[in-house]
């Protein structure tokens, strides 16, 4: 917040009922967390009508519909994704991208930049989806999430470095599907990167192209993605 000086002959007196009211304002938001701007974007990562499919999306456009916050407070982050455009019955997990410190990113934060912002790549919740292609997923960040990721290799969970809650935290949060329900490995397919996956279909985030959604049990891919800055 900027505030203008009046006059060189302002009063000391005036000066620190303007400090202390800075402080309490600041105070109270400290008390309420941080609620990181997003999700931008929200777009899809893959077709969701298939290749040269019809609907008129394709890879890059917007979710129409779907919302969701990230909030940082004290040592935890709250993120809440509503997502829309589902397939009903399909089983989906949401993986946290986390950078603890965005300002070490170049050009924006990437894959490149997890492992100067000090960040990685953490399992945040599994959602089937229900009859209108809707799911709500919540997952909840505490610092030192992912210490027992350090070091592992990709596919997710992975980190560089454990998450550390702070104003200066970004998020990057994707849905991946792992296709229709397969009886006997709802559990996996809901809880883990591989669960239930044969073939993937889809990009990971860094890709470009005309890529389909997961259709047949055993195809996955990862359909959207929301950033929270």
């Amino acid at each position: 917040m900027k505030h203008k000086r009046h006059s060189a002959r302002m009063r000391w007196s005036i000066f620190s009922v303007v400090v202390l009211a800075v402080m309490m304002i600041s105070g109270t938001a400290l008390a309420h967390g941080t609620q990181l701007d997003g999700p931008n974007p929200a777009i899809w990562l893959s077709d969701p009508d298939g290749v040269d499919g019809d609907s008129g999306i394709e890879q890059g456009d917007p979710v129409a519909g779907s919302s969701g916050t990230a909030i940082v407070k004290g040592h935890h982050a709250k993120i809440k994704i509503k997502a829309k455009g589902l397939e009903p019955g399909h089983a989906y997990t949401m993986w946290v991208v986390y950078f603890n410190d965005q300002k070490l990113c170049v050009d924006g934060c990437n894959g490149p930049d997890l492992r100067v912002a000090g960040g990685g790549v953490i399992w945040g919740a599994g959602k089937v989806a229900n009859h209108h292609g809707q799911a709500t997923f919540t997952a909840k960040l505490t610092t030192g999430a992912g210490a027992d990721y350090v070091g592992k290799t990709p596919p997710p969970p992975f980190a560089f470095a454990p998450y550390e809650a702070g104003r200066d935290n970004e998020f990057h949060v994707v849905i991946r599907s792992h296709g229709p329900r397969i009886p006997g490995q709802v559990h996996d397919q809901l809880s883990t990167y591989g669960g239930g996956c044969e073939i993937n279909v889809g990009p990971r985030p860094e890709q470009k192209g005309d890529f389909p959604v997961p259709a047949a049990p055993g195809e996955c891919g990862d359909v959207q993605l929301y950033a929270f800055k």
